[in-house]
């Protein structure tokens, strides 16, 4: 049984204070291990009268069980003026510090920033609101930002997104400003040619628990509608590439298999397709014919490996006629390679569903990405930027594949809508363990001492390519609020590159004094020293549906503090073996961080030992390698997915 050593956490209550002539009184909370003997309250730059009590209701962001008090604080004043309220734990440690003000002012902080997008009355083309600005409340940034839109579910908004403008135009230093931008994408469904009147408005929580709710605006959606000349010019040049598929022959080898994949760059989707095929054309003897429309570093490992790599240049999905050329063109290539059977690779990449399917090839399609087909849409084509009728046949692939393949159980239920429950089939995937035994030769120090990190410091490692949905801001900002309790602490972010957001970062880290204290990398295509050198690792993204970054750490006993989404929730069990925090929400973020650094190194091993027993049957990447040919091999031989299961 693991033994947790609660940690010292705090929390002030401004909606609670009273400020008014002669007196000053607020409240708050308090966790602690040994109660609140010894804690104290400053108001201003005065210690306050305390009364406490034992708490009764769970803390916000707190696991139920950890004990917890209230407290009400009072100082005698003569005139009712704004003032910090600190506490502090018995060894002197600030716990929280937070503004409070009289009456008329503190129950809504005062907010400072704009709706940029949607502009009030907008008439916007697609199926998705986007909803973005930038907002500050009392001079920090919020909490947590949530966007409602009449007739949708209320969406979290992804937080601290860059905004340069901001910083340069705002009287005075804010240093939070340069990240004060946040975003929130909302799906409304609508059939092609259908228009829809919506209002919409933003909540946001500062880390103290107050509320701030903008005015409601209204927009006007409208998906574009099919045009019969389009859809005309489709169907003759789908019946052209039609006729001359009847003219290609070639001889079938069933353990041929035609890939399609969005890109040979370096990516997670990517690094996946790479170990299985490894597995595919090596143990496993399959021939490999692989086509992507675009080129990258990728290539060359794979025909090392014995793959035919095809390069065909990127298709347009704007256009449908255009679209349904490219498909016809793709579904030659697929007949003429002699394959027997097409693994898809991506959401994206539907055309090369279309096109086996009119090759006559049975199709598997891996599906990695976690995003609703309209968010998905906008973010790879635009607003409206999918033709309808090329977005109907995207739709029409996920019911006529034979199997639809996904790396976790709750991406898989995202997609049952669209296709058979027995064609919907969840593979883990797994990691080449080879190198990170390798890696386990040298020590924590020597790895440490050859990276530059300082050999006593707690480790907190981030992995993955620095962009807004990796969360890789929100964890700079909790990472400083935790610094105040745990000094030792180092904070590791390797996948940083030339892009706006990582320059956000590395403004924020020097403006904010961190540079001792956090270690900014770049993209590192082989991160096994990192991990060997880290503590804890933190996954912060808000969007994922089986990080290979929580897997690498796993295997290297690395103990793990996860956002809690998607397939990461299906491998980290909060509590047991890791730590879990809902996404999008700076404070569950820091007091994910305190948990972890709170529980001892004896305990944190313990869970780390657990995580790594629990992934221990899929861990191995042979198994999913072993698991993709049954399934390719099945399908080339017709027995679809379906029967296998039956």
């Amino acid at each position: 049984m693991i033994v947790r050593e609660l940690p010292w956490l705090a929390g002030v209550d401004a909606g609670s204070a009273s400020i008014t002539t002669g007196r000053v009184a607020v409240g708050g909370w308090l966790v602690s291990p040994t109660g609140p003997d010894g804690s104290t309250v400053r108001l201003g730059d005065r210690i306050a009268r305390v009364h406490w009590e034992r708490g009764t209701k769970a803390v916000p962001g707190v696991p139920a069980d950890w004990p917890s008090w209230v407290w009400r604080a009072e100082i005698d004043i003569e005139q009712p003026v704004g003032l910090e309220a600190t506490v502090t734990a018995p060894d002197g440690t600030v716990l929280s510090r937070v503004a409070v003000w009289p009456e008329s002012t503190f129950r809504t902080p005062a907010s400072l920033g704009e709706i940029d997008f949607p502009a009030a009355d907008a008439e916007l083309a697609g199926d998705l609101v986007v909803v973005s600005g930038w907002l500050l409340l009392d001079g920090r940034l919020p909490s947590r930002i949530e966007v409602e839109v009449d007739g949708a579910t209320p969406q979290r908004a992804r937080l601290m997104l860059p905004r340069p403008d901001v910083t340069q135009n705002l009287p005075g230093q804010i240093r939070q400003a340069g990240l004060s931008g946040y975003e929130a994408r909302v799906p409304l469904p609508l059939a092609p040619g259908e228009r829809r009147k919506v209002s919409l408005r933003v909540r946001a929580w500062t880390r103290d628990g107050r509320e701030w709710t903008s005015p409601v605006r209204y927009a006007t959606l409208r998906r574009r509608a099919v045009d019969q000349r389009d859809a005309e010019a489709a169907a003759r040049a789908s019946a052209f590439t039609e006729e001359l598929l009847g003219r290609v022959k070639a001889a079938v080898d069933t353990d041929h298999v035609l890939v399609v994949t969005h890109s040979l760059r370096v990516g997670g989707g990517q690094f996946w397709l790479s170990e299985l095929l490894r597995h595919l054309a090596g143990s496993h003897g399959h021939k490999v014919t692989l086509v992507s429309p675009e080129d990258g570093p990728l290539r060359a490992e794979l025909e090392e490996l014995g793959v035919t790599v095809h390069v065909t240049g990127h298709h347009r999905v704007q256009d449908a006629t255009q679209y349904a050329a490219y498909v016809g063109e793709l579904a030659m290539l697929a007949t003429a390679s002699g394959a027997g059977v097409a693994l898809v690779n991506t959401l994206g990449m539907f055309a090369g569903v279309e096109a086996a399917k009119r090759a006559g090839l049975p199709v598997a399609w891996v599906i990695h990405e976690s995003f609703s087909l309209e968010d998905f849409a906008y973010l790879n084509w635009g607003m409206d930027g999918l033709d309808p009728l090329v977005r109907e046949r995207w739709e029409s692939c996920l019911a006529d594949a034979d199997t639809l393949l996904f790396v976790a159980d709750a991406t898989r239920e995202m997609f049952l809508p669209w296709s058979r429950p027995r064609r919907c089939v969840t593979v883990r995937y797994g990691i080449d363990l080879v190198p990170v035994q390798q890696a386990q030769y040298a020590t924590k120090e020597e790895v440490r001492r050859e990276l530059g990190l300082p050999e006593a410091a707690t480790v907190l490692l981030n992995i993955g390519v620095s962009e807004p949905r990796k969360g890789q801001a929100p964890l700079l900002l909790a990472f400083e609020q935790i610094r105040a309790t745990h000094p030792d602490a180092h904070l590791v972010i390797v996948g940083t590159h030339e892009s706006p957001y990582c320059d956000a970062l590395r403004d924020y880290v020097e403006a904010a004094g961190l540079a001792g204290s956090v270690s900014l990398v770049p993209i590192c295509r082989d991160p096994r020293q990192w991990l060997r050198a880290a503590d804890l690792f933190v996954n912060s993204s808000d969007i994922e549906s089986l990080p290979r970054s929580i897997l690498e750490a796993m295997a290297f006993g690395v103990p793990v503090v996860a956002a809690d989404v998607f397939g990461t929730r299906e491998i980290v069990s909060d509590g047991e073996s890791g730590w879990l925090f809902l996404p999008n929400d700076l404070s569950a973020l820091t007091v994910g961080l305190l948990r972890a650094l709170d529980t001892p190194p004896e305990d944190r091993a313990r869970i780390a030992g657990r995580a790594r027993a629990g992934v221990g049957a899929f861990l191995d990447s042979a198994h999913y390698g072993q698991e993709f040919s049954t399934i390719l091999k099945s399908l080339a031989r017709g027995n679809a997915t379906e029967e296998r299961d039956a």
